[in-house]
């Protein structure tokens, strides 16, 4: 399947691919496509000769046409339209003591309808607002609430890591993303570092959880009893990335010790339970309840 990505503008997600259907287009091309407030003007970023249909869980929006000479014209028309409906919302939205956050305007293709963008932490009325702003564009207008990702998404940034968002290079959906997740990986619980440029929690928590949590599969859980070349302890912590752990000995020394080094691997012990034998019947490997390991010279 062959697509071609579209640059919308500075505030639009950057990676939407398009159906050209037919249509022979090279980067820096201008066309018409479809968008999600109707008609609108984008320039072409690359071509894909072939596309995974898998990655389309729905049918690709599609290419109109290549722009002309008149479209391009009518282009300046639909920026000022914007721009004179961005100042006027603002305006008004201080003048009426809205509690919303006005983010971004966009006005379709022939003008038929200006769609505003904006954040709020609650359910606002603006039913007068959208009166003004119809008596003063002369369009139909159209109010959409977007979430604090989104707003990110939308005005764009370099976050911490040096590169551009990824909400607005290559994310689309959002997955619940929990401080779970940090704790997991060891992070400190500083909410200015877990915070992404949105305020929410940040969105690359997600990325490498399910290895953190098959690691913590893999390993014994903290309070677990083991036997480790240097005798038996018990696990007081964990280091997932580099899989060791921290073991408390017999004699109150702790070391540190791969995963794969450990002779045997006990249950977790009931930190309430006495720590002398195994099940009340003692055990061969003294008052940690961790059994010997097996001998196989003889097998």
């Amino acid at each position: 399947m062959k697509t071609v990505r579209i640059n919308l503008g500075e505030t639009e997600y950057q990676d939407q691919h398009y159906d050209p259907r037919g249509v022979k287009l090279k980067p820096g091309d201008h066309v018409v496509v479809e968008t999600k407030w109707g008609q609108g003007l984008g320039r072409v970023f690359s071509t894909f000769p072939l596309f995974p249909d898998h990655k389309a869980a729905e049918p690709l929006p599609a290419v109109l046409r290549v722009a002309t000479a008149r479209d391009r014209a009518n282009e300046d028309r639909i920026k000022r339209l914007e721009s004179d409906g961005r100042t006027f919302c603002s305006r008004k939205i201080t003048a009426l003591e809205l509690p919303m956050k006005l983010v971004d305007v966009k006005a379709s293709f022939d003008r038929s309808r200006v769609t505003f963008y904006f954040y709020a932490d609650e359910r606002i009325d603006f039913r007068i607002l959208v009166k003004d702003l119809a008596q003063q564009l002369h369009t139909r207008i159209e109010m959409r609430q977007i979430r604090a990702r989104d707003v990110g998404s939308k005005l764009g940034c370099v976050g911490p890591c040096g590169r551009e968002l990824c909400c607005k290079t290559f994310l689309k959906e959002y997955d619940p993303i929990s401080v779970r997740m940090a704790k997991d990986q060891n992070l400190p619980l500083n909410p200015s570092k877990l915070a992404g440029m949105c305020g929410r929690l940040k969105c690359c928590l997600r990325y490498e959880h399910s290895m953190y949590e098959e690691a913590k599969r893999r390993l014994p859980k903290i309070g677990s009893p083991v036997e480790a070349p240097e005798g038996v302890g018990i696990v007081k912590a964990r280091n997932l990335l580099t899989e060791s752990l921290v073991v408390e000995l017999e004699d109150g020394a702790q070391i540190t010790v791969k995963a794969a080094d450990l002779i045997h691997i006990g249950p977790p012990l009931d930190e309430n339970a006495p720590r002398s034998g195994c099940g009340g019947g003692g055990c061969s490997a003294g008052g940690w309840g961790v059994g010997s390991a097996p001998d196989h010279t003889n097998s």
